[in-house]
């Protein structure tokens, strides 16, 4: 199991938080990997940036957009399942 957590503080949540949980999620169904990847909140993770911070396993991410949504997925999360 792969889990995303995205900072919903506010610090991020305005910065998009919603718009970016729902690509995210909407790219897990797309690919029917809702039993292998799950996508959680985290309230500030300490990385206030331009962007929203992202954490998958012990990897924290900065300044994650909406817009890239797609290519952060498929950039970090996918590879992380292709050896499960």
């Amino acid at each position: 199991m792969v889990t995303i957590t995205v900072c919903v503080g506010s610090s991020c949540y305005m910065r998009g938080t919603d718009d970016l949980a729902e690509a995210l999620e909407k790219l897990i169904e797309k690919e029917a990997l809702q039993d292998r990847v799950e996508l959680i909140g985290s309230f500030c993770m300490g990385e206030c940036s331009p962007g929203v911070s992202v954490r998958i396993g012990d990897r924290q991410y900065r300044e994650v957009r909406c817009e890239e949504a797609e290519n952060f997925f498929y950039q970090e999360v996918f590879p992380l399942l292709e050896g499960k």
